[in-house]
């Protein structure tokens, strides 16, 4: 049976901050960075940190989960399988998922909160499902996660999210140019494919 890392507490968090970043470790940060990487183990986030190299200074907890995330499914891919695997296996940590499922459960919802704004009768405002379905600039939430609390980055750029989106401004710009960028290129690739 595999080894079941503990949830981190605060001063492990506290810990992989001091020991990757250069940042004054407060309170806030502490509860920010916690809640952020819940279903991690310490082991996990050290692991990724490392990895990062010089970059961890400047990373965020979503950079972070991420990497955990990447690390989980490439272990997965390469498990043994067959009987003694199962023996081998390390049982799945809360929030533990590979991408595959992750990504159908997430589409899920969608599809469900879709459906219950139709049944309902009320309005979807499209802007915020075209802003989910790119990588937040800002606060590098990933695709179809809604943007965190993040009103200031390290380089001491502010951005408040739209009441409306409930995302970065920046994030519904990158996705209108990311849709303008697909509209002109598939009228070319229809030329070029009738000539």
């Amino acid at each position: 049976m595999g080894t079941i890392y503990a949830v981190m507490s605060r001063s492990d968090v506290r810990g992989l901050l001091t020991r990757h970043t250069d940042t004054h470790v407060t309170d806030d940060l502490v509860t920010a960075w916690l809640s952020g990487l819940a279903g991690y183990s310490l082991t996990e986030c050290h692991a990724a940190m490392s990895a990062m190299g010089t970059s961890a200074r400047r990373a965020t907890p979503s950079d972070v989960a991420g990497s955990c995330d990447a690390a989980r499914d490439r272990s997965a891919e390469q498990a043994p399988s067959g009987p003694a695997a199962a023996s081998t296996a390390i049982p799945p940590q809360r929030g533990e998922r590979p991408a595959t499922e992750r990504d159908y459960h997430r589409q899920a919802g969608m599809r469900g909160i879709r459906t219950a704004y139709e049944v309902m009768g009320w309005r979807r405002n499209p802007e915020h499902d075209l802003a989910r379905s790119v990588e937040c600039p800002f606060c590098k939430a990933k695709a179809w996660v809604v943007c965190g609390p993040l009103s200031r980055n390290r380089a001491g750029v502010r951005e408040l999210r739209d009441k409306t989106t409930r995302m970065h401004p920046s994030r519904l710009e990158f996705a209108r140019a990311q849709l303008a960028r697909q509209a002109v290129s598939t009228p070319q690739a229809e030329k070029e494919t009738a000539r």
